[in-house]
């Protein structure tokens, strides 16, 4: 499992040892350095999609978004999904075949693996709606996807429409072509492992095979009104109780 922070121009890269994994990034990056006193690799975020193709061959890609020690605010754990904040349901509006459809989604989870929870919303023509849910025993790499993933079984097939999203796990598997890729190979990886979360990159395939969808970064935490409420969504869902489980991550088994 490798962990991957954000943090002004650069990016770093935590990782168990692999000598194969070093020659690589080695190989495939000019920015990278080792930085001995972190115990971590760094790398320029203008290679950031190099890198990240490298570590994901390699190993399960984590990302920390965010400082451990930053507490959750009140407001986010107490943020609850609005249906229609126009007044008007989206789903009135919503037919196949249309454009210009906007969506936000953002995933969370407390532990890492814990407790997690997905946050969506859908803007039509001034109309939005929002989604989210939960699931008792799962990872933030899951729950990001799983946003999207609802999101896109809320809108007709056919649609084309632009998924904004703070995780380069997501964007970067969809747009560089990874995704695919991993599909092609039977979800085995360059490593001979199995691809963590083939489920639902599975899914995700079978969605966007009935859409047209863009998948754009934003950074998160950047005062993004919807990535914000997104945020709150996913923390908020992902604090309540009796949730369910996420069966692709219990079943599959827990080192995915």
């Amino acid at each position: 499992m490798a962990y991957i922070q954000q943090t002004g121009g650069q990016i770093l890269i935590t990782s168990p040892f692999d000598d194969a994994f070093k020659k690589e990034l080695m190989s495939g990056t000019k920015s990278r350095r080792w930085i001995q006193e972190k115990k971590v690799w760094s790398v320029d975020i203008e290679e950031q999609p190099k890198a990240m193709d490298i570590v994901s061959r390699f190993f399960q890609v984590v990302e920390d978004k965010r400082p451990d020690e930053t507490p959750a605010s009140t407001s986010r754990l107490n943020a609850e999904p609005i249906e229609a904040t126009s007044g008007t349901k989206i789903d009135s509006v919503l037919r196949p075949g249309i454009k210009g459809l906007k969506i936000w989604t953002d995933g969370a989870c407390r532990g890492n693996p814990g407790p997690g929870g997905y946050g969506v919303v859908i803007e039509y023509e001034g109309h939005k709606r929002e989604l989210w849910g939960g699931f008792r025993l799962t990872t933030n790499n899951r729950m990001e996807l799983m946003g999207a993933i609802k999101a896109l079984e809320a809108i007709p097939e056919k649609c084309e429409a632009i998924i904004y999203s703070d995780s380069t796990y997501l964007v970067n598997s969809m747009t560089i072509g990874w995704v695919k890729r991993w599909r092609s190979k039977d979800w085995i990886n360059k490593g001979n492992k199995k691809v963590p979360n083939a489920d639902l990159w599975e899914r995700m395939l079978q969605l966007c095979a009935q859409r047209k969808v863009k998948f754009n970064w934003v950074k998160g935490h950047n005062s993004n009104i919807e990535n914000e409420r997104c945020d709150r969504l996913a923390e908020s869902a992902a604090q309540k109780p009796d949730l369910p489980d996420d069966e692709g991550y219990t079943n599959v088994g827990k080192s995915l």
